[in-house]
């Protein structure tokens, strides 16, 4: 695999979260490892951790440096000008790794040429603490060597996925990507019924957090279906099957998730017009 020299332009929290899985994985070394971040607090904090850091774009040397790939973790409404500025110290050896929700390849190589390699990922945010998963999918341009860079980037912070087309791209965002914010309202909304039914809060939400932690883990690491787990819990006639009925009348748990992935995958497709 070719040496790893990366600049990471922008660090919010996806961005941090990806260069500490780098360097606890020891994937690249420190002085590989490049950051451009405008955020004066922010680049206090990842010096401190022995990265150099930049205020601007311009202030890089690419060539000198020896970087051969460029991390986008910008926000998407500044994504047009730090690609403009990137095309200014830019060369076609390096390739473009892109975290930039809503922005589809095509948007990259009409700014920076076709002929720039560009792999666009999708990560989530379980991957601060190195629990995401993340869905790649490289350009035609793309070499064997840079998407295996890439996956070995992302595995630092979890499982890593390979797509075939990039249109897959905006279920993986409404599934993946926003699907721990579901969850969260699940943890929420569970919280708040046991409270309406007599528990403290704190008791609570030590109970549902831990509930759906040990069932998370045990969905991962099973060789069951998820509905063989669910019907080993569900004695007939018993307590959870009262409940599973209700949530399962006139398919109505199934078809409020479906309206709710349905209007998430139309807002992605939206947004990366």
């Amino acid at each position: 695999m070719n040496k790893i020299g990366l600049l990471v332009i922008g660090c919010g929290n996806m961005g941090t979260a990806i260069i500490d899985g780098i360097l606890k994985r020891n994937i690249i070394k420190n002085k590989s490892l490049f950051i451009v971040e405008p955020n004066k607090a922010q680049r206090i904090f990842l010096e401190r951790k022995g990265l150099t850091v930049f205020n601007d774009i311009s202030e890089v040397n690419l060539y000198k440096l020896k970087i051969n790939a460029v991390l986008l973790a910008v926000k998407p409404q500044i994504a047009y000008n730090v690609l403009l500025d990137l095309k200014n110290i830019m060369t076609d050896k390096i390739f473009i790794i892109s975290i930039i929700a809503g922005k589809k390849i095509s948007f990259f190589k009409k700014i920076l040429g076709n002929k720039t390699s560009v792999i666009r990922v999708m990560p989530n945010t379980p991957a601060c603490y190195g629990k995401g998963i993340t869905a790649i999918y490289p350009c035609k341009k793309t070499k064997n060597a840079n998407l295996d860079i890439t996956k070995l980037l992302f595995s630092s912070v979890g499982i890593v996925i390979i797509l075939k087309q990039e249109s897959k791209m905006d279920i993986v965002t409404a599934i993946s990507g926003s699907g721990p914010a579901y969850v969260f309202l699940f943890i929420e909304h569970l919280i708040q019924s046991a409270v309406d039914f007599g528990l403290d809060k704190k008791m609570a939400t030590v109970l549902v957090k831990e509930t759906f932690l040990g069932s998370s883990y045990l969905a991962s690491i099973s060789d069951k279906a998820p509905e063989v787990l669910r019907n080993d819990v569900t004695s007939p006639g018993g307590v959870t099957e009262a409940a599973i009925k209700v949530f399962n009348k006139n398919n109505a748990f199934h078809k409020i998730i479906n309206n709710a992935i349905n209007a998430a995958v139309k807002k992605s497709v939206k947004l990366s017009q």
